[in-house]
C-alpha cells in the first residue's frame, strides 16, 4: 500500500501557502460581493424621484449615492477649479462652486466641465453664473476622484486651479462650512458648461470585475499548492517503498 509521505517543513510550507491564497482569495470575493451589493442600491437610487432638501441636512453621508434637488443661491466668489479633468478626449477643468441654502448650510456642486485652453493653461474658458435663486439637481458623491500630487498644494485659495478637492482647504479658503458631499449637477447645461457625466449606473462594474478576477487566480493558486503537495507526497512515498529491500 502505498502512503502519503512528505517532509515537516514542506507540508508546513504548503499549508501556510494554501491557507494564504484561501485568504486571499476570499477577501477578493466579499469585496465583489459588497460591492455588487453597492451597485444594486445605486442602481435602485438612480430610479428614483430625487430628494428635495427642504431643511438642514444633518446627516450627508444618507445622500450619497442619490439624487437631490436643492434651491440655493451661487458664491462664485468660492469657485474652485479642478485640473486634469479630461472629456471626449480633452483636457479641462471640473468647475466646483457652493450653494448656499435657505438654512444658511453650503453644498458644494460640480457644476460641469470647461476646456483647458491650450495656448495658456490657466486661463479659464467663460461660463454663466446665474444670479439669485436657482434649483440644481444632481447626484450626491462623497468626493471628486483623486489624483496623485507630485509636491505639495501649499496654501490654496478660492477662485484658483486645484489638483484635488479637499473639504478642509475648502472652509479655510471659502470661510464656509461645507456639507461633506459633492454633487454632480446634471440639470440642463444653458450655462457654456459641459454635463456629460459617466453612466454611474455601472460604476463598479470593473472593479467588480478586477475582483473576481483576482479570487479566482488565488483560487487556483490554492489548487494547485494543493495538487502539487499530493503529487509529491505521494510521489516520495512510491519512491520510498521502491527502495525498500
Amino acid at each position: 500500500m502505498t502512503h502519503f509521505r512528505m517532509r515537516p517543513v514542506i507540508v508546513a510550507a504548503a499549508l501556510v501557502g494554501l491557507i494564504a491564497t484561501l485568504m486571499l482569495g476570499n477577501w477578493q470575493r466579499h469585496k465583489a460581493e459588497r460591492r455588487t451589493v453597492l451597485q444594486e442600491r445605486i442602481v435602485l437610487a438612480l430610479q428614483d424621484a430625487p430628494e428635495v432638501l427642504s431643511g438642514r441636512v444633518s446627516d450627508p453621508a444618507r445622500l450619497i449615492w442619490h439624487r437631490i434637488r436643492a434651491e440655493g443661491i451661487w458664491e462664485p466668489r468660492a469657485v474652485v477649479y479642478l485640473d486634469n479633468r479630461p472629456n471626449l478626449g480633452r483636457a479641462g477643468f471640473y468647475v466646483l462652486m457652493p450653494l448656499r441654502l435657505a438654512d444658511g448650510s453650503v453644498l458644494v456642486v460640480n457644476r460641469g466641465w470647461l476646456p483647458r485652453d491650450p495656448m495658456e493653461r490657466t486661463r479659464i474658458a467663460p461660463y454663466q453664473t446665474p444670479p439669485g435663486p436657482v434649483v440644481v439637481e444632481g447626484l450626491v458623491l462623497a468626493d471628486e476622484d483623486r489624483f496623485l500630487e507630485l509636491a505639495p498644494a501649499g496654501e490654496l485659495k478660492t477662485g484658483t486651479i486645484w489638483e484635488n478637492f479637499d473639504y478642509a482647504a475648502f472652509a479655510r479658503a471659502s470661510g464656509f462650512a461645507p456639507l461633506a458631499c459633492i454633487v454632480r449637477e446634471d440639470s440642463a447645461a444653458t450655462d457654456g458648461l459641459l454635463r456629460s457625466w459617466p453612466d454611474r449606473g455601472n460604476v463598479f462594474e470593473k472593479q467588480i470585475e478586477r475582483n473576481r478576477g483576482y479570487a479566482f487566480q488565488w483560487y487556483a493558486m490554492s489548487a494547485a499548492i494543493l495538487a502539487l503537495s499530493l503529487f509529491y507526497g505521494f510521489r516520495n512515498a512510491r519512491s520510498a517503498r521502491s527502495t525498500q529491500p
